[in-house]
């Protein structure tokens, strides 16, 4: 089954089901609004989406036109069940009677989230092996200001026999309206009781924490929990409880008692996680590379899947065997297949695919790890990228292509997601220009205590381990420590722009998604959070470490000529940052550029527009460090 959206513009995903995996495939949902995720269950399927009546909200536009209730409104998520069985019988009999006899007929799926105590916001679903019960993760609302007010419940379903009862009610309901003559006053009883749908109990978990992963029996829950504390950079550890205390528990901490911290012996943070027969595995960011672990009770044991890396997630099924895309240093990213041997101490690692043959013969360069201090001797690590005939007696352009987060990583990979989407790496090696991808501290995959080296010194700091990297590889004698460049998306983007105006070591810098101020960024993004937690405290307390950290504070100054491209609809680093940059390096005579995308918001997810992104960084930097001319855009 798969999530297939029709040819025109308004058409919504829905689930269709190829069974053989061959045909035209079945069509299981028709929601309006589309399906967001769905999971088998029962002879059925589950299915996450918007509830098309509190979506529309008609009811309040007829009174009172349209307006939005800032951080306030109710969730229009909803989660849905349709029996496949009954779906089969429902489409027969459409087919087999009259017009005005189908539309009597009743869809048989239900509206599990019924049994909620009040509309949520549901973020996640996880189905139990037991195939009966359900454990649903909430927010109370859909804004991202919400995260940290969580709830989650398990639900006991009892799919044949709510389908059964919903098939009857709504028939029912039809017959008594058909019934009806139009004097008759509408005395419809209030919605439902779903109690018939099966059982549903909170479980009081620990504020933020979440279900990850469900054991096969059904016994045991796989919870996600910031054991320390819930700032943004603490890392959530992974913690085991059985389901009947978790369950009988009274308070959180009743539950945190019950809680057993498997993950405390590996300091990274979690990923993916699947609970199957041969035991827990999860992915977890591990330097310039993604790993994948084995958990027991007592330690953590990293999978050695011979040289191959996660290029992102992975699945595992029941039976412990892993599907990924898989990549490194020397190899594209492939569909790989990974088998436990049978003293489950090797794995046996498959390749199903081989794209990449269509470009074996492309020149990508070199990729390799590097380690240098940085100006208050920490130890940072990244990425560099050099072309193919790499003369260490030459010294070369040199440019940084930052990744986002803070809390993310750039890859040791031979082809990642910034070289497709956003920043021409492989282009510029071809021009001759190095390209270094810093993990800055504040990166995942070195720990705790790293992650946290940024925290009251955003931007600073970055910029220590950014200028050390250009002193250590000019100092190696391959780099010209005059000709630099720097670029980046999002967290990078704001460390390209602090870079660009409280440096003068930069001939240029490019600005994605990027902060230029961050009370601008407080007061107008959807995750207020992030500055409450990196910079200790509200703007409208003190202002100072503000002021201090923003690549703004220095526009008096400004030199560096700045490339900025942004997403007319970015909520997380809203468009008023990139016209604050842009106005300020005007006003001060410095050569800058802004390209905003229609309808984009914080990523570039379109074909097209990322296209543009990548020839108009490839066009400002060989402009900048190389003297050559391309067509901007």
């Amino acid at each position: 089954a798969v999530l297939k959206q029709g040819p025109d513009e308004d058409d919504t995903a829905q689930i269709w089901l190829y069974e053989g995996l061959l045909g035209e495939g079945w069509q299981i949902s028709e929601h309006k609004p589309g399906v967001e995720w769905f999971m088998p269950l029962a002879d059925g399927v589950i299915f996450l989406a918007r509830h098309p009546e509190r979506q529309e909200n008609q009811q309040r536009k007829d009174r009172f036109g349209t307006f939005v209730h800032f951080e306030q409104e109710n969730s229009t998520s909803a989660l849905y069940y349709v029996g496949l069985p009954e779906l089969r019988d429902y489409q027969f009999q459409q087919r087999t009677t009259t017009e005005e006899q189908a539309k009597e007929l009743v869809r048989p799926q239900i509206e599990v989230s019924k049994l909620l105590p009040e509309i949520l916001s549901i973020r996640d679903v996880v189905v139990s092996p037991a195939d009966d019960t359900l454990y649903l993760n909430c927010w109370k609302r859909d804004d991202l200001v919400s995260y940290r007010d969580t709830s989650s419940y398990q639900i006991r379903l009892h799919p044949r026999a709510a389908l059964a009862e919903h098939i009857a009610r709504e028939s029912a309901k039809q017959a008594a309206k058909a019934d009806a003559d139009d004097s008759t006053p509408d005395d419809s009883p209030s919605p439902a009781d779903a109690a018939y749908m099966g059982e549903i109990t909170r479980l009081q978990l620990p504020r933020g924490a979440s279900v990850a992963a469900v054991a096969p029996n059904g016994a045991a829950l796989l919870i996600s929990h910031q054991g320390r504390d819930e700032r943004m950079y603490t890392h959530f550890d992974l913690w085991q409880i059985d389901v009947e205390p978790a369950l009988a528990a009274g308070s959180p901490a009743d539950v945190l008692a019950a809680m057993r911290n498997i993950s405390s012996s590996l300091d990274r943070v979690f990923m993916d996680q699947y609970w199957t027969e041969r035991g827990i595995f999860a992915s977890y960011v591990d330097g310039c590379c993604i790993r994948i672990a084995q958990l027991g009770t007592e330690q953590v044991t990293p999978l050695d899947l011979q040289g191959i890396f996660p290029a992102a997630g992975f699945h595992a099924n029941q039976a412990g065997q892993i599907a990924l895309i898989g990549t490194n240093a020397d190899t594209l990213p492939e569909a790989y297949l990974a088998t436990p041997a049978a003293d489950e101490t090797q794995w046996q690692v498959r390749q199903l695919s081989n794209f990449g043959s269509s470009a074996k013969n492309w020149d990508w360069g070199t990729v390799e790890t590097i380690r240098w201090t940085s100006t208050d001797g920490t130890e940072i690590e990244g990425v560099l990228r050099k072309p193919g005939n790499f003369d260490p007696t030459k010294r070369y352009p040199l440019v940084f292509v930052v990744h986002g987060g803070p809390m993310w990583y750039s890859a040791a990979y031979l082809l990642t997601s910034y070289e497709r989407n956003y920043y021409p790496a492989v282009q510029m090696v071809h021009q001759d220009v190095l390209v270094l991808s810093p993990n800055y501290r504040g990166s995942v995959g070195r720990g705790q205590a790293f992650a946290e080296l940024n925290v009251n010194n955003l931007g600073i700091g970055d910029l220590w381990d950014i200028e050390s990297a250009i002193n250590y590889l000019a100092e190696q004698g391959y780099v010209d420590p005059d000709n630099v460049g720097c670029m980046g998306w999002s967290q990078g983007g704001y460390i390209s722009a602090f870079a660009g105006l409280h440096s003068t070591r930069f001939r240029a810098v490019s600005v994605g998604a990027g902060v230029s101020d961050w009370y601008t960024y407080h007061i107008s993004n959807d995750v207020p959070h992030f500055t409450n937690d990196y910079l200790s405290g509200s703007p409208f307390r003190s202002r100072d470490l503000y002021i201090k950290t923003a690549p703004m504070s220095n526009i008096a100054n400004a030199k560096t000529p700045t490339l900025i491209q942004h997403g007319s609809d970015d909520k997380r680093v809203p468009l008023s940052n990139a016209l604050e940059l842009y106005r300020g390096l005007r006003e001060m005579d410095v050569p800058a550029e802004l390209f905003v995308f229609p309808g984009m918001g914080h990523p570039i997810t379109k074909p097209r527009e990322n296209h543009a992104v990548l020839h108009q960084n490839l066009t400002w930097f060989s402009h900048y460090l190389l003297g050559t001319e391309l067509e901007l855009g």
